[in-house]
Formats: structure tokens, sequence, C-alpha cells
């Protein structure tokens, strides 16, 4: 494996890149390709297949590099830390740990007590730190690590944090709360709450911070009631919105309800307006709604925006015509795939694919310079809905060049539901960096009875 292709598959955290460290005997020739990734953030999105933590630990190991990089990445993790890159070196932690080393508790410890410091003193909480959020992240390391005492520990720190501060900012201690509750039992950790809150200020602040947000909430939740949103108010959501940067976010809230709220005659009436618009960003705005409910007149009319040389008026008529199967939608999803519009015509295929559409997706799959996330979910979409026997090399080549760990383990399951999964690759994905997936490996080697 040249070190291009290595660094290519441990960025993307393919069980692959696991496998070189293992049984290459120059595997040495890796140790700054790795190191280099352990210290800089190489996840694509942290809420959906979290940090690629444990599988650099992995990595760590099988350089046998582990004492070294402990002492770098400890040096490290006493910087002032993106949010991001934090989770990743203290997912690398825990690791270390579970496996019984002392430096990496005890620099857990330390930058819990550098935030505990350093909380109370701030004035600002930039979101690229998110450095309350992270002292909180400790504060359920520290309970994971040392148990009861620890919870003790942290409630009165945190505790102590809001009444020096005196404001809602380092309020909120919901995750670590519930997170304890799970650990201890809630009957033993709210009687040592409420008994302890009489004789500590500082137990005292935080059981009534957190009471205090329970209220808001409760109340809030009784008075919620979802806004109507009419005719009128979307035209003039709209039009606000055209020419924004984020018109397409921005529009969401409001399409998903009217399309939820509107009658029949509404939605005629929309779609009657957007196809009469000229200016093609507002007729995009207009149309967004029909992502959300099936647009109520001839999909005919839909066509040239999709065609159009408009981004935004493109995407939202593709997301229009997402809802139909029809055989007009498949030739115009062929025709955007030979002008070069592959996620557009991939989206259309989701409802409408053929079996002979095989040869000129495999054609502009197989030639794209860079598998997006757009791809990667329509062709698991694709594939998990629709059997195929020849998509084998499709799926193989967005696994390895995909860049969403949650969207690999759809692209596996599309796979072994089409039977093209290889045993070489199976033994690769226990590996993966993926919990979910490293967990699905395992059970289809069991059942295929792979030694």
């Amino acid at each position: 494996m040249t070190s291009k292709t290595f660094t290519h598959h441990l960025r993307r955290g393919l069980g692959s890149a696991i496998i070189e460290l293992r049984d290459n005997p120059d595997r040495l020739r890796y140790r700054d390709i790795v190191l280099r990734c352990c210290l800089r953030d190489i996840s694509y999105d942290t809420q959906t297949e979290g940090t690629k933590g444990y599988y650099l630990y992995t990595a760590i190991c099988a350089l046998d590099e582990r004492e070294p990089f402990e002492d770098i990445i400890v040096e490290a993790f006493h910087r002032r830390l993106s949010h991001r890159i934090f989770q990743q070196l203290a997912d690398i932690f825990r690791q270390y740990v579970f496996e019984g080393s002392d430096k990496a508790m005890q620099a857990i410890i330390d930058k819990y007590e550098c935030l505990r410091k350093r909380l109370p003193t701030m004035r600002i909480f930039p979101t690229k730190y998110c450095e309350r959020e992270q002292f909180e992240e400790l504060m359920i390391d520290m309970v994971d690590f040392n148990g009861w005492s620890a919870f003790k520990k942290c409630v009165t720190d945190a505790g102590d944090i809001i009444f020096a501060r005196g404001d809602d900012v380092c309020s909120s201690y919901d995750w670590f709360l519930g997170h304890s509750e799970d650990v201890f039992g809630k009957k033993r950790v709210w009687r040592y709450l409420n008994a302890t809150g009489y004789n500590s200020e500082y137990v005292k602040a935080f059981v009534d911070s957190h009471k205090a947000i329970e209220d808001e909430r409760e109340k809030s939740g009784r008075l919620r009631v979802e806004p109507e949103v009419t005719l009128e108010s979307l035209l003039t959501r709209a039009k606000e919105l055209v020419g924004d940067t984020y018109a397409y976010a921005r529009m969401t809230i409001a399409s998903r309800r009217f399309s939820r709220q509107a009658r029949p005659q509404e939605l005629i009436a929309l779609a009657q307006i957007a196809m009469d618009e000229q200016d093609d960003l507002l007729k995009a705005n207009l149309l967004r709604v029909f992502k959300y409910v099936d647009f109520p007149l001839g999909i005919e009319d839909l066509f040239l925006s999709a065609l159009s040389g408009c981004d935004g008026l493109q995407n939202a008529a593709i997301g229009a015509l997402e809802r139909f199967k029809d055989s007009r939608v498949h030739d115009l999803a062929i025709r955007l795939m030979e002008n070069g519009h592959t996620e557009s015509a991939l989206a259309l295929l989701k409802k409408n694919w053929c079996r002979q559409d095989e040869t000129i997706i495999r054609n502009a799959v197989l030639k794209s310079k860079r598998v997006s996330h757009a791809m990667q979910m329509e062709l698991r979409d694709i594939y998990s809905n629709h059997r195929s026997k020849r998509c084998g090399d499709i799926l193989t080549f967005v696994y390895e060049n995909g860049e969403c760990a949650f969207c690999r383990m759809g692209i596996i399951e599309a796979m072994l539901k089409n039977h093209v999964i290889s045993d070489k690759l199976l033994r690769e994905c226990v590996f993966d960096s993926y919990d979910d997936t490293r967990e699905l490996a395992k059970r289809a080697i069991k059942r295929r009875d792979l030694s």
C-alpha cells in the first residue's frame, strides 16, 4: 500500500489501514501519517459517526508506538483545543485509561482542573471551542473512571462555577446528570443532591439551577403550539430569503409546517405561483415545500426547473420530483447523468432505478473524483431498495472513497443484501472506525462461518 493510499484509507476510518499496520513488517513508515491523523480532526460528522478516537488508538497499538504517542498526545491535550479535536484526543485517552495508563488519567484530570478554573472567568464562549461542553464531557469521564467520589466532586465544582458566574451560561449539566443517574441510579443521585443541598451552597446552586431549567422546559412544553404557516406568510418568508446563502436551511421549518398545515387548494395555489414566478431563487424557495408533499400540478412543469442553470432551483425541483415513480422522471435522471449531474440523477433513481441503468451509473460513479455525501446516501438507498448482482464494483468504490462512516455502514448493508461483499472486505470491516459497522461485520462473518 502506498503512503497516499494508506492516508486515504486511514482518514476515512477503513479497516484496511489497520490490517496494513498489523501485517506490514515495514509498518513504521506510516508512523508520521498516523501521528498526524491523531492530532487533526479526521471525522466527517461527529454527531452521526462519533470521533475516530478508538480507531486511531487501534492504529497506535498496531504500530507498537503506544508510549511514544501517549507523550505527544498528552502535550497536545493541554493546549486550547477546538471541540472536535478535543473529543478525538479524549476518546484516544479513554482507551489508554481502559488499558491502565496513569499518565492518560492524569491528563484528563489536569484538563478538567484547567477548565474548572477557566470557566468562571470567561466572558464569552466561542463556538469553536465549546469549553463548557468540554468540561461536561470530562465530568462524565471522571465519574466513569473514579465512581461516586468523582460524582460528588463534579457536582460541587459545577455548582461553584454556577455560583461564581451568577448567570445561566454554565448552569446546564443535563448530560452529566442523566449519565450519573444511569450509572448510580436516579434515587441515589437525588437523595444525595437533596440532602447535601441543605449544607452546601454549591450543591444547592447546582440543584436550583437544574430545577429552574426543568421548570422552564415544562412550562414551554405545555405552551408550545406549532405556529401556523399560511400561504401569505410562506410567500413573505420566501421573498425575504432570496439571495440568502442559507436559504435552503432557513426555509426548511416553514416549508415542512406549511406542507402539514395547508389545505389542498392552498398547495395548488402555491404550486401555480411558483410555476409563474420568473425569479429563479424565489421559485426555488417556493418549491422547497414540495420536498415534503406531492406537487399537485403536472410534474412536467418541474422539468424545466430541474434543467435550469440555477443550482438552487435545480435542487428544489429535484427534491420535488424525487417523490414520484414515473418513466419521465427516470428519463430525466438519465439525461442529468449524461450531463454530469450525478447527485441529482441518483436522487431521482431512488424510486425509478431500472436494471439497465447499471452501466451508466457505473460509468458516472467510477469516474468521479470525489464521492460526495449525497452520492453515498443516494447509492445506499438505491441498492437497499433494489436488488442487483452487478453493483459490487460500484458499492466497493463508494465504500473506499465515501467520507461519512455512518453512511458507509449503509453501503455495507446494501452489499450484504445484494450478496456482493467479499470475505476480504468483510474482514476489513471488523476494524472499521464506526462501532456499528464492526458489529455488523462480526455477525456477517459468523453467519458465513469464516475463521
